[in-house]
């Protein structure tokens, strides 16, 4: 007996999918029987049962074999039951038997309502049984290269001395529905792998697979595997809390679905952002990790829009858009802030900075510049008018050229602070010029 293996395409249980996410409700599995086989003779027979859609899109095959392994389907391309609410007949028609020999089958319906299986049944050719050879000997391996929507399946092929074929079966339950194209494993006597690339998987679906090889001698059924495809983080962009006049925290959370995955918020004042948060890992397990960052220097009495977005090897997830809204501070809480990582100095020794002041009335302060807890610059009392900002300077100490000199590039802290008693920080690089 030699039969090419049969391919139940992808595209038939998309369209069934299709269909029955366009209904609106949940769909019903369809509904199957197995009837008795008919035109039996040395070499063919038809088999027969029915289909009920239960109002799905749905296609059907028939699996056969000489064991209830099966390891056949037909027909190709994947037959269609339409999306009716009855029983449709349903035939096909076998030929290149063996003789003598006895099959099982049993009629498959897929739609987006599940898988339906009818019972087994048998028939035997007529004639004289062929002479037994040695059938192949096969095993399957674990999958590998799993992504979102693609999956290597892999397996060995011994042919035992007879030219042999193999194929995958694969599908979401242990009853398959879907085949690989056939592959030639030879004619020898020694392993050789045997590898199928399945592509058009849902991400985040366990599937069920075997490697199936077919030979004069007989069909050989490797054991059952399982591959789970990844699916990319899944992120819910949360409520922003600790709002005030020039900043807030945004909050969120990151399921990393098993992958290395590193998470950012995008913000701005529209929902192009234009702006992110620094990325932070957020590990690869399998729950939700609770996931934060705090946003400063904005404006005061601005709205502006975020989302949590998520990224690992699996693909890039957005969260939903939120806004929050910057507080308008009252008079009296007009706040400081530093700006730039970089101060110029002359040599005299006299540097600046860009302070900024927020909120509806001037701030006045003071600044010291210290590295290693030792002061290395001062500026006494200085004024920045509300909502505006600019250069204010600052003069070193000698220790403070010095070292400057020294390393041509010197870090250190800048600390301004506000007469009501609040304060602004920032490391800054000084660095001289002439």
């Amino acid at each position: 007996m030699r039969r090419a293996p049969i391919l139940l395409a992808f595209a038939a249980l998309a369209l069934a999918l299709a269909a029955g996410a366009a209904a609106g409700q949940a769909p019903t599995a369809p509904v199957v029987s197995t009837a008795a086989a008919t035109n039996v003779s040395s070499s063919g027979a038809t088999l027969n049962g029915t289909v009920n859609p239960e109002g799905q899109a749905t296609v059907y095959a028939f699996q056969w074999g000489p064991t209830t392994g099966y390891g056949h389907e037909t027909p190709l391309p994947p037959g269609s039951a339409g999306s009716g609410t009855t029983s449709v007949a349903e035939t096909a028609t076998l030929s290149g038997l063996d003789p003598g020999t006895a099959y099982h089958y049993r009629v498959i319906a897929i739609s987006a309502g599940g898988v339906a299986t009818g019972t087994d049944q048998t028939f035997t050719t007529s004639g004289t049984p062929p002479t037994p050879t040695t059938p192949p000997t096969v095993a399957s391996a674990a999958a590998t290269s799993i992504s979102p929507t693609s999956a290597t399946l892999n397996g060995t092929v011994n042919p035992n001395g007879q030219a042999t074929g193999y194929y995958f079966e694969y599908g979401t339950t242990a009853a398959y529905g879907f085949q690989t194209v056939s592959a030639s494993a030879g004619a020898g006597t020694t392993n050789v792998p045997a590898t199928s690339n399945v592509t058009g998987l849902q991400p985040g679906t366990a599937y069920h697979y075997r490697l199936v090889a077919v030979s004069a001698g007989g069909t050989s059924l490797g054991s059952e595997q399982t591959l789970t495809t990844t699916a990319p983080p899944t992120v819910t962009t949360g409520t922003a809390t600790v709002v005030g006049p020039t900043g807030g925290t945004l909050n969120g959370t990151v399921n990393p679905n098993g992958q290395a995955t590193t998470e950012y918020f995008q913000f701005g004042t529209t929902t192009a952002y234009g702006l992110q948060t620094t990325p932070h890992a957020a590990g690869s397990g399998t729950t939700n990790v609770a996931v934060r960052s705090s946003l400063t220097a904005l404006r005061s009495a601005t709205t502006y829009h975020y989302r949590l977005v998520a990224v690992s090897p699996a693909g890039t997830s957005y969260g939903s858009d939120q806004t929050l809204k910057t507080t308008v501070p009252p008079p009296s809480s007009s706040q400081l802030e530093l700006f730039g990582h970089t101060a110029f100095v002359s040599p005299q020794g006299v540097g600046g900075v860009f302070v900024g002041c927020f909120g509806q009335s001037n701030c006045t302060g003071s600044m010291k510049l210290s590295r290693s807890g030792v002061t290395l610059g001062r500026r006494g009392l200085f004024t920045v008018t509300a909502d505006n900002g600019g250069i204010v300077h600052f003069t070193l100490s000698s220790l403070g050229q010095q070292l400057l000199r020294q390393r041509h590039h010197l870090r250190v802290e800048v600390v301004v602070s506000e007469n009501g008693g609040n304060t602004a920080s920032k490391v800054v690089t000084l660095v001289p010029f002439s």
